[in-house]
């Protein structure tokens, strides 16, 4: 199973944001350029996430889109979710055929699904851009 693109395009936007100053906002173009996203898939994922509760937005001048909490309270399962509908799942086991191995193709299966999940629910935005803001921050020696 590949991961989704909304996934990725709902991830980019969501880590842009995160990066900026709490008062800070941008717009949907801003965004679109910014992550490499198309601005009409783009504004259909903003939205599915403000529905959610992740971004807020704000109308008129120096409007745009702004996390709608602080980015280590917000995961990459909580946005995976919101777009996706679900985690990941790599396997149905329902119906699945019986024969030599079948357990074993499911179990691991299963357990790779898991184990993502599992890092997707440990994983909040804030350390998606870490590693960023650091390399950043080395520029602003004193």
């Amino acid at each position: 199973m590949q991961f989704s693109k909304k996934a990725d395009y709902a991830l980019r936007a969501m880590a842009i944001l995160a990066a900026l100053p709490p008062d800070r906002t941008l717009q949907a173009q801003e965004l679109a350029e910014s992550g490499k996203i198309p601005i009409k898939f783009l504004e259909q994922i903003l939205l599915v996430l403000k529905r959610a509760g992740l971004l807020r937005s704000k109308r008129g001048v120096g409007g745009g889109y702004r996390l709608g909490r602080e980015s280590r309270l917000i995961t990459v399962a909580d946005i995976v979710e919101s777009v996706d509908g679900e985690l990941m799942r790599f396997l149905e086991a329902k119906g699945y055929p019986d024969f030599p191995g079948s357990r074993g193709i499911q179990r691991c299966l299963s357990e790779a699904g898991e184990a993502t999940n599992r890092k997707f629910r440990e994983t909040s935005l804030e350390d998606l851009i870490r590693p960023d803001v650091a390399d950043a921050m080395v520029g602003y020696g004193i």
